[in-house]
């Protein structure tokens, strides 16, 4: 069976892209396999970011296969990570490269990534209470994460979308560009991220995951108790090499060590 995503390396960074044209709609094993594709951008020592795109010029994706699920597909094996892997704690960051409508789970999906760059014509909505259901894949609280409380509240129980002008402006998308130059400006960004020390990406990660909720106070004690991948920075090789890069006047070389 064709996989529904392709994956590629380009150096420091793995480029994911849904294809399953029109609307690049997630089934069980579609699932299974971006959910792969993830492990391998989280476990692979020389990759640093990952970029999920799609193919086409109209859909980023409809998320779960409504068309399967109305002809009897109601198996919901979506594998350890849950639907589209949005319960999956990355350790590395995601950039959502937004190519035209993302709904249900591609709204889901850029909401669970660490940055968005989209195309003007981009579109992001959840019609799940229109449909009978819930955005159950992380959307329901992470909107209200993302978005301000009214916009969030009006996006789910009208089904109204969010412009991707809107979404700029209210500090979801952080670029928009041409959809022609989409690709190219999620690499800039990507790779400007693979500049940075990779322990100190993972423990950013880690920390604001955790501290996310958490009131200054607690957020604090957390911080100074210790997270594994915080410790780890702290106890690298890394952790002095920036310094001495900064004292020698050179760029640093980062080992992950």
């Amino acid at each position: 069976m064709t996989s529904r995503i392709r994956v590629e390396e380009n150096g420091p960074l793995l480029e994911i892209t849904f294809d399953h044209p029109p609307a690049h709609a997630f089934d069980q094993q579609a699932c299974r396999d971006l959910d792969a594709a993830f492990g391998r951008l989280c476990d692979a020592p020389g990759l640093r970011c990952g970029i999920v795109t799609a193919t086409g010029d109209r859909i980023f994706s409809a998320g779960w296969d409504l068309k399967a699920v109305a002809a009897g597909d109601r198996g919901e094996d979506f594998g350890p990570n849950g639907f589209m892997g949005l319960r999956r704690q990355f350790t590395r960051p995601v950039i959502a490269a937004v190519n035209g409508l993302a709904v249900g789970g591609g709204f889901e999906f850029a909401l669970h990534a660490h940055m968005v760059v989209c195309a003007p014509e981009s579109e992001f909505g959840l019609p799940e209470l229109q449909r009978g259901f819930l955005p159950e894949a992380g959307g329901l609280w992470r909107v209200f994460r993302r978005l301000p409380r009214s916009i969030a509240n009006e996006l789910l129980l009208t089904g109204r979308r969010l412009t991707a002008e809107e979404g700029l402006r209210l500090g979801f998308v952080n670029r928009i560009v041409p959809r022609a130059a989409l690709m190219d400006a999620a690499r800039e960004m990507a790779l400007r991220v693979a500049a940075s020390a990779p322990l100190a990406v993972e423990a950013l990660l880690e920390i604001a995951r955790e501290a996310e909720v958490l009131p200054d106070a607690q957020a604090f004690a957390l911080f100074q108790a210790g997270l594994p991948a915080h410790r780890r920075m702290r106890g690298s090789a890394d952790y002095y090499e920036g310094p001495r890069a900064f004292a020698e006047k050179r760029p640093p070389r980062w080992t992950g060590s």
